[in-house]
């Protein structure tokens, strides 16, 4: 391993070393399934927010989400157990569930277009 290699190493060390300190003193439990299920909520909204789905819209803003989110938390269950896959879905899921997003029905606004014509 050369220089350069070795200091990234080193400083990805300190760094990963932070972050492990830093989510073990958030308060929650288990934390590392706090931040690693609300970056997937955090992402999916995002992605909705921004189009790249055209099934989904938001309904809500992040903030929101976030109130939702630390509401919900002890019905919610979310886990790492069963893998990413199956936490997606249950995180897709809840965001329709709460009313975070909604399912994006294209022929309303055909239809509503339609009518003003």
């Amino acid at each position: 391993m050369d220089l350069q290699e070795q200091t990234r190493m080193q400083d990805t060390y300190v760094k990963i070393e932070s972050i492990i300190d830093s989510i073990g003193e958030l308060g929650v439990f288990p934390p590392l399934v706090w931040v690693y299920t609300w970056d997937v909520a955090r992402t999916m909204w995002t992605s909705y927010m921004e189009g790249e789905d055209p099934d989904y819209c938001t309904a809500m803003d992040l903030d929101e989400v976030w109130e939702r989110f630390w509401v919900d938390a002890d019905k919610n269950g979310f886990t790492l157990e069963y893998g990413v896959e199956d936490l997606d879905d249950a995180v897709r899921d809840w965001l329709v569930e709460c009313g975070a997003v909604e399912l994006y029905d294209g022929d309303e606004e055909e239809e509503s277009e339609d009518e003003d014509e």
